[in-house]
């Protein structure tokens, strides 16, 4: 399968939320290719929408060694960063996660 059907298929996969799926056909393309920027950006945002920000870190960090200047991953490490800042936030500042609430 050429480059551009691949891809396309994997966004296809993302959408329908065949995340699994996707991320095997991403690690094949990163099998053949490590520095694959498109591949390790969909890895990251596969991880994120799967919540496992810590992952999705490293990848977009990993990004910005091969490709210092790329925006996307930048975004990407920021928007993730915005999402756990909010997450401790919000523990942290809701009463309702006291556990005296619940003795």
């Amino acid at each position: 399968m050429d480059k551009p059907l691949r891809m396309e298929k994997i966004y296809d996969l993302i959408e329908h939320y065949k995340l699994e799926v996707a991320m095997q056909e991403i690690d094949n393309i990163l099998e053949e290719n490590n520095t694959n920027i498109e591949a390790l950006c969909l890895r990251g945002k596969i991880l994120t929408k799967q919540q496992q920000y810590g992952d999705a870190l490293n990848v977009y960090k990993h990004v910005l060694e091969i490709k210092p200047d790329y925006k996307k991953a930048t975004t990407s490490i920021n928007m993730i960063n915005n999402i756990l800042q909010i997450r401790r936030t919000f523990y942290f500042e809701n009463t309702y996660t006291d556990d005296d609430l619940y003795s």
